[in-house]
């Protein structure tokens, strides 16, 4: 997991919609915390992922995980508070879904099997910058050019190997 795909309570403050739910938050402190635990866990932010390419909601790939835990559970029992932090929830997925680089589709699809959550927002991978791709492909032939071929084969598995640990790292298949 990368520093970069963290979500912190600060993301709430700079996101204007999820600044709206600032007051709920900050009332269930304890609460929010798991939450932001639990959407930072690797195993969990795979789940996110996985939940989208299995076509389901990413919330799906951790409801049980949220649902639960007994400081969230407490409050999604509740009335109004309940309803309040429900959509938290979502906020909180999509400003991680976003961190992991994908985008809302503006699309919901059903939680199936989630005690307190019906329909979440589904998120599509977001495409690729091709200056982005071009310098990827740029660097690898440099590596093509480098030194004699023991070399090269020891500078792309060194590559290789760093790369591999980066994504380990933030939790995302390689």
């Amino acid at each position: 997991m990368s520093d970069t795909s963290l979500l912190t309570r600060e993301d709430f403050d700079t996101d204007t919609h999820a600044a709206k739910y600032r007051s709920t938050l900050d009332g269930h402190s304890i609460a929010t915390g798991r939450l932001i635990e639990i959407l930072n866990e690797p195993a969990n932010e795979q789940r996110l992922i996985d939940a989208e390419i299995d076509g389901r909601p990413a919330l799906a790939g951790v409801v049980r995980a949220v649902e639960g835990d007994d400081a969230i559970r407490e409050i999604l029992e509740t009335g109004l508070a309940g309803h309040r932090f429900r959509q938290a929830v979502g906020v909180a997925v999509r400003l991680k879904m976003e961190r992991l680089g994908w985008a809302t589709t503006g699309t919901k699809g059903s939680v199936r099997g989630a005690g307190h959550f019906k329909k979440a927002e589904r998120y599509a991978r977001r495409a690729t910058d091709v200056d982005e791709s071009a310098r990827a492909r740029a660097a690898l032939d440099a590596v093509l050019r480098i030194g004699d071929e023991d070399e090269r084969d020891r500078t792309g598995r060194q590559l290789m190997t760093a790369l591999a640990d980066t994504r380990r790292r933030e939790g995302r298949p390689f």
